[in-house]
């Protein structure tokens, strides 16, 4: 796998882990630390829309490095 993608998949994966915990802060309804526990319909929906924005941030990076790599990929086909 290319580097950047790694780079980008990591700061994509703290970039979710601290919004998710200030999503936690916000809700301190949610049960995130029982192993079993899992969100109710509601606190879906609540983190789905407090996700929405950076989730849609991160589609386009990651479709933009694609493009990039891609597009060097074919770079080298073509030579």
């Amino acid at each position: 796998m290319d580097p950047r993608r790694i780079a980008l998949n990591r700061r994509h994966s703290q970039e979710m882990g601290s919004l998710f915990a200030r999503f936690l802060d916000a809700h301190p309804d949610v049960e995130s630390e029982v192993p079993s526990a899992q969100m109710t319909d509601e606190q879906d929906a609540a983190w789905t829309e407090f996700s929405a924005e950076l989730l849609r941030r991160h589609q386009a990076e990651r479709s933009a490095l694609a493009d990039v790599l891609e597009a060097e990929q074919r770079q080298r086909e073509a030579r």
